[in-house]
């Protein structure tokens, strides 16, 4: 199998910014770019010829062996833009076990890898009290900012979000979403925007004492080939792969989600080369085991672990 281009799934929002709509030349009000998703009702469909007509969750069904390798799950990591000029909604994620008994989906853990962001952009990650009454009243009354974690970001700033952490990504910002399999939110705060609140379940996951783990990867300290640990958690590990001419990569018997976060680059398998831009995405299949990336750039490479 050789490595898979997906066409984009593209959402309109009211908090949409504008950085990648020019960049790829996109109708405006577009602030959530879904790259790898076979999540239901939100597949992408396969570019690549030899697919004509199928989604990610018909090549996960038909071609198991090859695509997802020594996998368990019949889902893929999810990775999806967020491009904001406003503030997202304040919002948290259900955890494993609730997501299945009570919703019939997965949890939901993500990560937000930082491409671009205005000076002093900010994410939100975590509350500074554990009154639960409090923090309901507040979102009623429009006061809950008070009571939540501001985290500065930067330019290659790495967030982790555990399932049942209150969160929002901040104005100002173009990150990629990288998380685990599920798709339920619940909006706890919406900034009076008149999109429906989830305040009852979303109080039922909350755990006030977690907080967000943010890793930085400056990009001026880019100086030789290098991979560091982004992200590592039960559902999902994200490397930060830095090349500066070319070095190649080993992989075990899984697919590899890779998204080219800086400059440009060539992927290189079996002597042919597959071109990534800047924000482009390519799936490795699970038995593709060696290939090479070419280029001064930086890339994510998102896995099971």
């Amino acid at each position: 199998m050789k490595p898979l281009r997906l066409q984009s799934v593209n959402v309109k929002v009211p908090w949409a910014g504008d950085r990648l709509s020019k960049l790829r030349g996109l109708d405006k009000g577009i602030g959530i770019v879904r790259e790898v998703c076979a999540y239901k009702n939100s597949e992408n469909k396969i570019v690549n010829a030899e697919y004509e007509g199928m989604n990610l969750r018909d090549l996960i069904s038909t071609q198991y062996d090859k695509l997802m390798g020594d996998d368990t799950s019949n889902q893929m990591i999810r990775a999806a833009y967020i491009d904001a000029n406003e503030d997202l909604s304040i919002q948290v994620h259900p955890y494993e076990e609730y997501a299945k008994n009570v919703e019939g989906d997965f949890g939901k853990s993500e990560s937000w890898y930082v491409l671009e962001c205005d000076e002093n952009a900010k994410v939100i990650a975590g509350c500074n009290i554990d009154d639960i009454n409090l923090l309901r009243e507040s979102t009623e009354n429009g006061s809950i900012e008070k009571y939540l974690e501001a985290v500065p970001i930067e330019v290659g700033d790495f967030v982790y979000i555990p399932a049942g952490i209150i969160h929002a990504c901040g104005k100002g910002s173009l990150v990629i979403e990288i998380g685990s399999f599920g798709g339920i939110t619940y909006r706890m705060y919406d900034y009076n925007r008149g999109r429906e609140l989830h305040h009852d379940k979303g109080f039922q996951v909350l755990d006030t004492s977690l907080r967000a783990s943010k890793k930085s990867f400056p990009i001026h300290e880019r100086k030789n080939n290098i991979i560091k640990k982004g992200v590592k958690s039960e559902e999902f590990t994200v490397d930060v792969i830095d090349t500066i001419d070319s070095q190649k990569i080993t992989k075990e018997n899984k697919y590899h989600i890779l998204t080219c976060v800086l400059n440009q680059c060539n992927i290189i398998i079996n002597e042919e080369k597959y071109p990534l831009e800047y924000t482009e995405t390519l799936v490795i299949p699970a038995e593709i085991k060696e290939y090479e990336i070419e280029g001064d750039c930086r890339v994510l490479c998102s896995y099971r672990p």
